[in-house]
């Protein structure tokens, strides 16, 4: 057997499902095997950037690793910005890079691919030989799951028509599990929360298990505390009593009330980033137990009063029975919650004033509001990055969190587009909706819209179309100077991607947004909403 063909089929053994890719010489024969075995899906794609940010959109909306794999040289350089992405994020991915033979110094894609890969905190893997192929394989696949990161796999053109004499079998990735917290650190934390008279419970993407969950609204029963979460655990506690939502930016009224009057915050699974603290706002002045899965670091790690580390589900059940023994009463801080949380359900239930926009301009809150009651309530939504993005994830919310793929680790625009043709390839019982601004949606590469299209991906593009770099526009005007520089010239969305295969609607006054919201619920196929925004009035 080639090596080539055993490669392909170690990605089966290791369930590859989904393989995102782009084909050159040194992958071409690999991902034709990993298709005539017919145990995956291949989903070719026009860029390479947008290749790893899709198995990155793969790996954020089902849970599992995601698989790329790309060329070698400018193939690489091409992906600097999207594996920066998911090192920032913690996104579990195995990229199989080729690499040019070594000794062709004179070869036009040849680079130090090891230097490019660790510019951008991912873990490099050497393929050492044909006969250790599978065996560095496996490696990578086991690190890049255990420490949640981006693994690309190196692997050499010249190997790939190497026979095999010994056929080695993959190993799978061993399961990794840890015992809840315990010990004197955990009786201190009890002692915090036995002493707190307004407890909160705050979940992050490291508590979203099922497991997880279920604990941890017990935990809140028992305490008699209110829940809340990270924007990316949005609706991990949907249903709940006390759920009050997002702590950080994008809270609401009442949750602001609660989160500022709690005097104990449990963050299970949380960074505690500044976005979820308001820059320490949050926080201040209150004692902080943070409980992680493990003990990797981030840069978004803020410093709790006392930090522990253990299985989620079990440290919370854990806080419970200290309690018990001790015979702690609940501390009755979700009292008359219920109320105030109804009143917050039914103004979000109706969309808000409109402000008045420049003409053949819509005022995109409202406008979001609106396209979200015309949306299927169970939905995935990729938020590009721009000045809009607080408003759309606002107005947009998912009911599990899963379902919201986070786009912004790197602080980059143009990140979206592939993500969402990961998440919509992965997921079939849910459309996948992305926001995106004008400047990213063209960054991204209009010509990715035709991987959506051939793969049939129930996808909904929504852009915000301002004609502007929003937060460059916003710079310029805050200091009274000619935003001009900011500025793009409009584009026709509606039109030009009609062309690719989308089913489009240009929305500029009440009567088209209509047209929209019926295009979404007629949909057979891809559709793009171009949002016609006034750049003046657009909040950040």
């Amino acid at each position: 057997m080639k090596l080539h063909q055993r490669l392909a089929q170690a990605l089966v053994a290791h369930e590859t499902t989904h393989l995102y890719g782009l084909v050159g010489d040194a992958n071409l024969f690999m991902v034709n095997a990993y298709v005539e075995a017919g145990s995956g899906r291949y989903v070719a794609c026009t860029h390479e950037a947008n290749v790893v940010l899709a198995a990155i959109g793969f790996a954020q909306t089902t849970g599992r690793t995601g698989v790329a794999t790309i060329t070698h040289g400018p193939a690489l350089t091409n992906v600097v910005t999207a594996l920066t992405e998911a090192a920032r994020g913690g996104i579990p991915l195995v990229v199989l890079c080729g690499d040019t033979a070594p000794g062709d110094l004179q070869h036009l894609q040849n680079i130090d691919q090891r230097e490019v890969v660790a510019s951008t905190g991912a873990t490099f893997i050497e393929m050492r030989s044909a006969a250790s192929a599978i065996e560095d394989l496996d490696r990578a696949f086991r690190i890049a799951a255990h420490r949640r990161c981006p693994v690309v796999f190196n692997m050499r053109v010249d190997l790939m028509w190497e026979e095999l004499a010994t056929i080695s079998e993959p190993v799978p990735v061993p399961a990794y599990a840890m015992a809840p917290a315990s010990g004197a650190l955990l009786e201190e934390a009890a002692g915090m929360l036995a002493s707190a008279r307004r407890p909160l419970i705050l979940a992050g993407r490291g508590a979203c298990s099922p497991e997880a969950r279920d604990a941890l609204i017990a935990l809140a029963a028992r305490i008699e505390a209110p829940l809340a979460t990270t924007l990316k655990a949005q609706g991990l506690f949907g249903g709940a009593p006390g759920d009050i939502g997002i702590c950080g930016g994008l809270s609401h009224a009442t949750a602001t009330e609660v989160i500022m009057q709690s005097d104990c915050i449990l963050a299970f699974g949380a960074s505690l980033s500044k976005h979820t603290t308001e820059e320490r706002a949050y926080t201040k002045g209150k004692r902080v137990v943070q409980i992680l899965p493990d003990a990797e670091e981030t840069p978004r790690l803020d410093t709790p009063s006392l930090r522990l580390i253990g299985d989620i589900a079990g440290t919370a059940r854990a806080f419970a029975e200290l309690l018990d023994m001790a015979e702690i009463p609940g501390s009755g801080a979700t009292a008359g919650l219920a109320a105030k949380l109804t009143a917050e359900a039914a103004a979000f239930a109706t969309v808000p004033a409109v402000a008045q926009t420049a003409p053949g301009t819509v005022d995109m809150g409202p406008a979001l509001r609106r396209l979200h009651q015309a949306l299927p309530r169970e939905r995935v939504l990729v938020a590009d990055l721009g000045r809009f993005v607080t408003t759309a994830w606002r107005n947009l919310p998912v009911t599990r969190p899963q379902d919201l793929v986070y786009t912004s680790h790197f602080g980059g625009i143009g990140c979206g587009l592939g993500q969402a043709i990961g998440a919509a390839t992965a997921i079939a019982d849910r459309p996948t909706v992305l926001v995106a601004g004008d400047g990213g949606f063209i960054l991204s590469g209009l010509s990715e819209l035709v991987t959506a299209v051939r793969e049939e991906a129930d996808m909904i593009v929504v852009i915000c179309n301002d004609g502007s770099y929003g937060a460059e526009h916003v710079q310029f005007t805050n200091r009274r100077m000619d935003p001009a520089l900011s500025m793009i010239a409009r584009i026709d969305f509606a039109a030009t991607c009609a062309t690719l295969g989308f089913a489009t609607v240009r929305v500029t006054d009440a009567a088209s947004l209509d047209a929209a919201c019926t295009a979404i619920a007629e949909r057979r196929g891809p559709v793009l909403i171009d949002l016609r925004l006034d750049p003046e009035k657009i909040e950040m």
